[in-house]
């Protein structure tokens, strides 16, 4: 591992290890890990973590066509996507400034106190969001009032900001799409988080040259707005070492 997670600050540790739903073998894997096992860490999300550390990707005003851009990691299976994306959520962590005012302003909080509930970054799986949403059917009214709230920050427009998350990782698209109810979710919250300024971190074993036929015209179109694109093609698969 790159680091230890004891080295951050408290805040950005408790984001990482308590906040942000990132699986626990995953903690201290670091950009340099990568580069080891990958020969490099692509250059693209370089530019992408330096520009949200820089306040231009994360609920900035104006900055048409850089604010709200997220990341789309695409490839065939096995090559390193879900690995790539978490990463990214806990560079961004790891990179941020020490002082929690000028963290503030690169998340765009709206909040006084940034404080443990701040929903900085956060992991989850495509067929976990599906889930999810469809138990708020059958959930009763107290639990359901909690997990809308949930949703409405994963979606970035919970009138509480402490909910609103401001870096989503959304993995394994392609497994659970389909049917109608998938397809309005999956185009609702990409849409509403780039619309309200804040980026998505996408991966998929479908390339993005292929989403107009997979997803419809409107969402192939989208995804090149939305995302800067990170093909990851290499032959060999990392999870037979």
């Amino acid at each position: 591992m790159t680091y230890e997670l004891n080295t951050l600050t408290p805040l950005k540790k408790f984001w990482i290890e308590h906040n942000s739903n990132i699986p626990a073998r995953f903690h201290g894997f670091g950009r340099e890990d990568i580069a080891k096992d990958m020969g490099e860490f692509p250059p693209a999300v370089d530019k992408w973590l330096a520009d949200a550390i820089d306040g231009k990707i994360i609920r900035r005003s104006g900055g048409l066509g850089m604010t709200g851009k997220g990341l789309l990691f695409d490839g065939p299976a096995g090559r390193g996507k879900t690995t790539h994306a978490v990463v990214t959520l806990m560079e961004f962590i790891r990179q941020l400034p020490d002082d929690e005012e000028e963290i503030r302003q690169i998340l765009g909080s709206k909040v006084g106190d940034l404080g443990r509930k701040t929903r900085a970054i956060h992991y989850m799986t495509f067929p976990d969001l599906f889930g999810r949403k469809k138990a708020m059917f059958d959930a009763d009214p107290d639990e359901r009032q909690k997990m809308h709230l949930e949703m409405e920050g994963l979606h970035g427009r919970a009138k509480d900001d402490t909910y609103n998350v401001r870096l989503l990782v959304l993995d394994d698209l392609g497994k659970e799409y389909g049917s109608t109810f998938n397809d309005a979710v999956f185009d609702e919250i990409l849409r509403s988080r780039y619309d309200q300024a804040l980026p998505t971190i996408v991966t998929t074993n479908v390339l993005l040259e292929n989403w107009s036929k997979q997803y419809k015209e409107a969402m192939g179109s989208f995804a090149y707005e939305a995302f800067d694109r990170v093909t990851l093609g290499n032959k060999t698969d990392l999870r037979k070492g």
